[in-house]
């Protein structure tokens, strides 16, 4: 039986600074509109390897030794995030004042880890760092000789590609001695305002301020479960057959949005008349070739993502075909699939800039917990993730964020880093949602055991 809790307990903190900073770098790294459309929070990677044969002082010696020339090439997350002091638009202090490398020890095997309850597993393994630090990189030693590395950074820093790039960049660092690409780090320039700036009025309803009287309560929010589940790839391939016609194939993500947006129609009942889905997706194939280089967005690390929403009768998506709901799920993304939109989102909050003066920030409405009832989707599903670093492959590789005070019910989907083709998915859901997902009689999303994830009893190594 995996235990209910079990203890971190850090061994050292270190401050370790770029050892070749690069000349002429910006001593303020402004965050570009779309940067400041995320906001400015903490969200971690948090990749889980089994017992290397080379023991665990090897693999905490080669990190120490390689970060310093890491920092020098992705110079930034060597910095501080901060409030501009006129603005108070958050901005990035490249004074070089190092990240943190945190060393721990967790006092359980990898085995006797509750993985499908994310926050004794996850939410366990991560470690709080300060605010202003741009990148915590964390190695927490489990009793097995496994082990966990977590990017904890900032989200006004990276998306869902940046926040693999920074990774897959480092274990590259480790196995070859060198990185083969440089980071594009000019933010604002890359993404600038039209002027005069142009958007769609609907914009102003997609987002809201962030602000403690329009959200939901810390007690309310308790009451959310978090889980960690896998699906298949046949239980993905049988979705996608369902959600295909004749005419069109739907994608595996269009087919998993249709089976867990019947899944919500079922826990809401007849409790509300509607209910909605929500995508978070990455946007940088959609951008126009002609303004933005190919091979120079591939190399940016900050955010160039969206939501989509869609908002739908409980009774109708409880009673269509799946190929129905999937048609509405990949109407609602091709929505915001158009190089306009995210012209539109900078523009807009080049005119929303004035709420960071008064201490405040934006949100996405359909985050907030309000109106009907929500599932957000982040497709982490595009990000191929290299894990080995010189160490073997890792079995686990998923963000996380702590929670907050947003309501809404939250899907993070990301591939299995076994490259099978099945997924894993990190779920933020209302206690009436998970009974949904865990009485489903397909059984799509089946609890992330240890045992499913790989992680058996292994020798216990305390090199």
């Amino acid at each position: 039986m995996p235990v209910e809790r079990f203890d971190v307990a850090v061994a050292s903190r270190t401050l370790v600074p770029a050892s070749d900073p690069p000349p002429g770098f910006p001593a303020v790294l402004a965050a570009s509109n779309l940067d400041l459309i995320l906001g400015s929070f903490h969200i971690y990677f948090v990749i889980v390897y089994p017992a290397p044969a080379a023991g665990f002082a090897a693999v905490a010696a080669a990190m120490r030794a390689a970060l310093p020339a890491f920092l020098s090439r992705f110079f930034l997350f060597a910095g501080r995030v901060v409030a501009n002091a006129s603005t108070g638009v958050p901005e990035i202090a490249c004074d070089n004042a190092g990240a943190e490398l945190v060393v721990a020890d967790a006092d359980v095997a990898l085995a006797d880890v509750d993985f499908a309850d994310a926050d004794r597993s996850l939410g366990r393994i991560v470690i709080p760092f300060e605010q202003a630090l741009a990148l915590s990189l964390q190695l927490v030693r489990f009793a097995c000789g496994g082990f966990a590395l977590s990017w904890g950074t900032n989200h006004l820093l990276v998306d869902g590609h940046g926040l693999t790039a920074l990774h897959n960049a480092w274990a590259e660092l480790l196995r070859t001695g060198g990185v083969s690409w440089e980071p594009h780090h000019d933010r604002a320039s890359f993404f600038r305002p039209r002027s005069p700036p142009r958007y769609s009025p609907s914009l102003d309803a997609e987002f809201t301020r962030y602000a403690p009287a329009g959200i939901p309560n810390t007690l309310l929010v308790a009451t959310l479960v978090r889980r960690i589940y896998v699906v298949s790839a046949a239980d993905l391939d049988r979705l996608r057959a369902a959600a295909s016609t004749a005419a069109r194939r739907a994608t595996r993500l269009e087919a998993f949005s249709a089976h867990v947006w019947k899944l919500l129609a079922a826990a809401i009942g007849g409790s509300d008349p509607h209910c909605r889905m929500a995508w978070l997706v990455d946007g940088r194939r959609r951008l126009d070739p002609a303004k933005y280089d190919r091979d120079v967005v591939r190399r940016y690390l900050g955010n160039v993502i969206t939501y989509a929403s869609r908002e739908a009768a409980v009774e109708a998506v409880s009673s269509s075909p799946l190929a129905d709901v999937a048609a509405m799920a990949r109407a609602a993304i091709a929505e915001v699939f158009r190089p306009e939109r995210f012209e539109e989102l900078v523009d807009w909050m080049e005119a929303r800039k004035g709420v960071f003066r008064e201490g405040g920030k934006w949100t996405e409405a359909v985050g907030v917990g309000a109106g009907s009832p929500a599932l957000v989707v982040s497709a982490f599903v595009p990000f191929k993730v290299e894990g080995d670093f010189g160490f073997g492959r890792p079995r686990l590789a998923m963000p996380w964020v702590r929670p907050g005070r947003l309501g809404s019910a939250a899907m993070m989907v990301a591939r299995n880093t076994e490259e099978d083709g099945s997924w894993v998915v990190s779920a933020r859901l209302w206690p009436r949602l998970a009974d949904a997902v865990e009485a489903d009689p397909e059984a799509v999303l089946k609890p992330a055991t240890a045992a499913r994830l790989g992680f058996s009893v292994q020798k216990i190594s305390r090199m």
